[in-house]
């Protein structure tokens, strides 16, 4: 029972009371005894209660740290996923014994002894025993998991092997095995059940990443053999869309090369072609008797498992029949369709189709071609092909063969296709690049809209169509690298901006080094144009950062060295474009200081001030006389500074695009040309191959050479140094130079002209 302290207390006085008489025995001093016993008592059981509360809050006191630490523990190793959740109960044994000991150390004496010790084992002890069992649990859940994982991983690594070899068939017969023992290994203690269940669910992933890879190939036929081999294996509608995909395209082809072989054979000839196609050309009776004389010849041949549409397809094809959907049920559900399909067995004629249910599901898994003469089905099955009774498996009907002959839809198809490859075929020829370009763009994305993409039949495409222009090819592949992830060289965008990334991509992903990128901005500084080549060089040499230190290095120097703003910034600017190209930090330093300093060459800029100041007056001047011309000419422009570094004759540069009409088409291809080859970009070269391409199209090239200036008196000094002007005669050369200027001109000309049509037998 509780005793109140206070109480016992009030109880205190109670000898003094009793005691009040005084006697001469000595039962006074007998009461006051039994009193102070009684107190004494009272006072021990109050003391003993009062440790006993104390013991307890002690002990409630470390077991709540102690369940707030352990649960942190077993939060903290639930965060440890598959494998490294392997030893997780370990880990917690040791921890928890961590903790406790801890607990103790800290703990004081009235826990650590006695009753203490014995109330906080008993209170830990739950707490301990949920947290390994929540441990043991999650370690279970976690070890399945990694288990999952690592099957899944050994399974798409065989798919991915077989995948790569998707025509080698020892390749993936090892590639099965390998499926087969990694289901053995995770699901052997399962059951026959559980094995059966993931054999049929793995192999159907196989056969699905082996009917994509053929697809993608434009191996058709290897695909729809694996959708015959693999379909039992796969869901049924996935398989059955998978054959529906592989009919379809393989009748596309056959339309498509019907209309190949259309344009083949008639070319430009609308009228025969359209006759042929839409005339009474084709046969149109089925030759039962073909079908079975192809399929007996086949009996005794074992063609492997999964095979019976696939042999049927073949003996159709050989009688001029049309070949049906591989997958059996599709098969049935076309002939349906087409109005073939029958049940009346009193229908049946020699070479008719015969769709079997050996599963007993009331779906068409088998077919056979039906022999009038003997009453039976020959089939390719398991054990080869023979000939089987009409009523070995349950049969669910019947179908008509189709003849091969293209219907009216059909016709319409190949002709739209013999039509589409004239008009390509024209639009080569004409040089109608925009029309190419469309139409093999919307057949790329009818294609890519399918979800099932043929890359190399893309290629063939683009390349067929393209007539060998580099041009339409180049746009052609980048749009289906858009598309299908082509990834070529050809493929590769001239444009400014295709460049510039495709350059600054290389750069940051490492793929060359700054010196290599330094070479690759130099040999595309005409497309890049001298704003953007900038920025990719001072990208280039930023990837190292060295570089920054060395360019503030320099820029001190020049600040310490020249007290004039203007001239600093001129300075800066001539150090710039000297290094610009140097991208490892100490050739940068290196030169940059032989700018400023000189060398035993060469004096710096620091010393000699004007060199910078007639530098950057000549590229202020540059400038001036760029923004003059038109922006069509700026890239030749910029190529024709950079031929000539800081040497830049302004006058000549000026004479040659003052001349330049930049709509003519002659004019601007010789300035293309001579910026590709670096060949010298004055008149007298640029007239060279105006002349040489108007000739070539068979163009009069006077109304597009450009006029030479009569820098010095005549025509005839004009162009004495030309190879093509120094063997002329004494005569002819006294002649032009009697001539008037715009005469001497007219002469010349014409004399390109002769010479490039071979009327004069010389050398250019």
């Amino acid at each position: 029972m509780a005793i109140d302290i206070f109480q016992v207390g009030a109880q205190l006085g109670a000898p003094a009371s009793k005691v009040s008489n005084v006697r001469y025995d000595n039962s006074g001093q007998q009461a006051v005894a039994r009193e102070s016993s009684q107190t004494g008592r009272i006072i021990q059981a109050g003391v003993e209660q009062v440790r006993e509360q104390i013991i307890r809050t002690d002990v409630l006191q470390a077991n709540n740290e102690y369940v707030k630490r352990t649960n942190d523990l077993r939060m903290q190793l639930m965060q440890k996923k598959e494998k490294g959740a392997l030893d997780i109960v370990g880990e917690y044994e040791a921890g928890e014994r961590k903790i406790r000991s801890e607990l103790m150390a800290q703990s004081p004496q009235s826990v650590k002894y006695g009753k203490g010790a014995m109330l906080f084992d008993y209170s830990t002890q739950q707490t301990d025993n949920a947290n390994r069992r929540v441990l043991g649990q999650y370690r279970a859940q976690q070890f399945e998991a990694w288990q999952n994982t690592t099957f899944a991983n050994s399974i798409n690594s065989s798919v991915q092997k077989a995948v790569l070899s998707p025509n080698d068939p020892a390749v993936i017969a090892d590639v099965q095995k390998e499926i087969d023992y990694a289901i053995n290994s995770r699901y052997g203690t399962y059951g026959r059940e559980r094995l059966d269940l993931e054999y049929r669910k793995w192999t159907g992933v196989l056969g699905q990443a082996l009917i994509d890879r053929s697809y993608a190939n434009g191996d058709i036929n290897t695909a729809e053999a694996y959708v015959e081999k693999y379909g039992p294996y796969m869901d049924p509608g996935v398989t059955s869309a998978y054959a529906k995909n592989v009919y379809a395209r393989k009748q596309e082809e056959r339309l498509f090369n019907m209309g190949q072989n259309l344009y083949a054979t008639f070319g430009e000839d609308e009228g025969a072609a359209r006759d042929y196609i839409f005339g009474d050309n084709f046969k149109t009776e089925v030759d039962g008797k073909a079908i079975v004389k192809a399929a007996s010849a086949d009996i005794g041949n074992n063609y492997g498992e999964n095979t019976c549409t696939i042999s049927i397809n073949r003996w159709l094809r050989s009688a001029g029949a049309k070949e049906g959907n591989t997958w059996a049920p599709t098969n049935m559900e076309d002939a349906k369709d087409n109005g073939v399909f029958f049940t009346q067995r009193n229908q049946l004629r020699n070479g008719d189709i015969v769709y079997w249910d050996w599963e007993d599901n009331d779906d068409s898994d088998h077919v056979g071609v039906y022999d009038a003469s003997t009453g039976k089905v020959i089939q390719s099955g398991t054990h080869g092909v023979a000939a089987l009774d009409l009523d070995h498996y349950k049969v669910l009907g019947f179908a008509h063969p189709i003849s091969d002959a293209p219907t009216l839809e059909d016709r319409q198809k190949a002709w739209n296709n013999y039509v589409q490859q004239k008009n390509i075929n024209d639009a080569i020829k004409a040089n109608q690049q925009n029309m190419i370009i469309k139409n093999i763009e919307q057949r790329l994305w009818d294609n890519f809209k399918t979800g099932i993409i043929d890359s190399q039949d893309m290629r063939n495409m683009v390349f067929s169509a393209s007539g060998g222009d580099a041009d339409v090819e180049r746009t052609l592949l980048k749009f289906g690298d858009d598309l299908i992830g082509i990834q070529t060289k050809a493929a590769a965008a001239v444009s400014n901006s295709g460049i510039y990334k495709s350059i600054k991509d290389a750069i940051t992903n490492s793929t060359v080094t700054p010196a290599e990128a330094v070479s690759l901005i130099n040999q595309n500084a005409t497309v890049l144009g001298e704003a953007d080549r900038s920025r990719l060089l001072a990208f280039a040499r930023n990837q190292d950062p060295r570089n920054k230190d060395v360019d503030k290095q320099l820029a001190t120097m020049i600040n310490e060295a020249l007290s004039d703003p203007v001239e600093r910034g001129e300075a800066q600017i001539y150090l710039d474009n000297a290094i610009e190209d140097k991208t490892d930090p100490q050739k940068r330093y290196d030169d940059g200081y032989g700018v400023l300093y000189g060398t035993k060459d060469k004096p710096g800029i620091l010393k000699n001030k004007a060199i910078f100041k007639n530098y950057n007056s000549k590229q202020r001047e540059w400038g001036s006389l760029k923004s003059s011309l038109s922006p069509k000419l700026y890239p030749y422009i910029d190529a024709y500074q950079i031929q000539n570094g800081n040497n830049i004759d302004l006058g000549q540069a000026k004479t040659i695009f003052e001349s330049i009409n930049p709509n003519d088409k002659y004019q601007i291809s010789a300035l293309q040309y001579a910026t590709v080859y670096n060949s010298p970009m004055d008149i007298q070269e640029l007239n060279k191959q105006i002349a040489a391409m108007a000739v070539r199209d068979g163009v009069d090239a006077a109304p597009h050479l450009l006029e030479m200036p009569q820098q010095n008196e005549t025509a005839v000094q004009q162009n004495e140094s030309a190879p093509w002007f120094s063997d002329w005669g004494a005569s002819e050369r006294t002649g032009l130079a009697a001539m008037n200027f715009s005469d001497a001109i007219e002469s010349i000309k014409q004399r390109h002209l002769a010479a490039l049509r071979g009327e004069i037998n010389e050398e250019w």
